[in-house]
């Protein structure tokens, strides 16, 4: 449960906080040619990227749920129909399968490599460039749109066609109530949040939502980690770790399954994780192991409980609790 820590932090100084520590980064696709597209929060209608009607200042709809998380319909170049997860892991659109490499111009010679979680090596896919895609009243221009050619990564998801990320995320700022299965875009750069929000910094790296973190496990003064808001993952808190010791004292588990496989690692009692100025009663930990980074993701599992707005131009999160989840406590 995500409740309020004990330290109170006025509304206005949690405004300038996250205002200080906002970072926006431009959107890398790594490719052999280096590839950088990258769009404004100065609320103009950009050359590419996406953006709402001049006459629209804000959009609503229904997505639909595939274990928890959000599944978006996308129409591409008005003609390809496309349910794709709404991943805030994720830099760039992916397309699953061989058969979108027969609707798409692709740059010949221009492999891509794309990670993810999981145990197996990279993928590798194809580039497609200036795309159109809508997604309800959102417009999007000049999209670039990798083409992996495994078919759908996702167990019984026969209907889902892929992931949009980071592309989505950098103009708006977006709303997403769970319970309702309901999300709202508006303008990042001219967005107020709503008052009954609790507000928390956001800063953005490498195209990801980190939030300062620390995690109670067994000791009385915590550690430190960068949590990533992970609206791509079903799971609750999971930690990558590059200390092998953790993993010789317990076997390990299937996780979760990622864009690369199995997620193994081993599971964790903890107590809390204070996630700036909130707390989170939690009773375990997934940890799989990381030749790279050390920091956690909380997922589906964990935000489903709250409406939560993401604004990265701004630099800041926003939390309220559900309706159920009030009823709770």
């Amino acid at each position: 449960m995500l409740s309020k820590g004990s330290s109170t932090v006025p509304r206005d100084s949690q405004l300038a906080i996250a205002s200080t520590r906002r970072k926006i980064l431009f959107c890398i696709l790594t490719i052999h040619t280096l590839l950088r597209f990258a769009q404004p929060c100065d609320g103009k209608t950009p050359d590419a990227g996406f953006s709402l009607p001049d006459n629209i200042q804000e959009t609503t709809f229904n997505y639909t749920n595939y274990n928890n998380l959000i599944v978006l319909p996308v129409t591409i170049n008005d003609s390809i129909n496309v349910n794709l997860i709404l991943d805030t892991g994720c830099r760039n659109l992916l397309l699953f399968g061989k058969k979108f490499e027969k609707l798409f111009d692709t740059l010949p010679n221009h492999p891509v490599s794309f990670s993810g979680l999981g145990e197996r090596p990279p993928l590798t896919g194809k580039l497609s460039l200036d795309n159109e895609v809508a997604i309800h009243s959102l417009l999007g221009k000049k999209i670039p749109i990798v083409i992996l050619r495994n078919k759908c990564l996702f167990m019984g998801g026969s209907n889902i066609d892929g992931i949009i990320g980071y592309d989505i995320f950098i103009r708006f700022e977006v709303e997403i109530n769970a319970l309702k299965k309901q999300i709202k875009f508006r303008p990042a750069d001219q967005a107020q949040i709503p008052y009954e929000y609790t507000i928390v910094p956001l800063t953005i790296e490498d195209t990801r939502p980190l939030i300062q973190s620390k995690l109670f496990v067994s000791d009385r003064y915590g550690t430190d980690y960068d949590i990533m808001i992970d609206t791509g993952s079903a799971l609750g808190l999971l930690l990558r770790s590059k200390d092998e010791s953790i993993f010789a004292e317990h076997p390990k588990l299937v996780l979760g399954k990622g864009l690369n496989g199995n997620v193994m690692g081993i599971v964790k009692w903890a107590q809390k994780l204070i996630l700036e100025t909130f707390e989170i009663n939690i009773a375990q930990v997934g940890v799989s192991r990381s030749d790279w980074h050390t920091h956690g993701s909380i997922g589906m599992a964990v935000i489903k409980d709250f409406t939560i707005v993401l604004n990265y131009c701004k630099g800041y999160a926003g939390f309220k609790k559900s309706k159920a989840q009030k009823q709770l406590v």
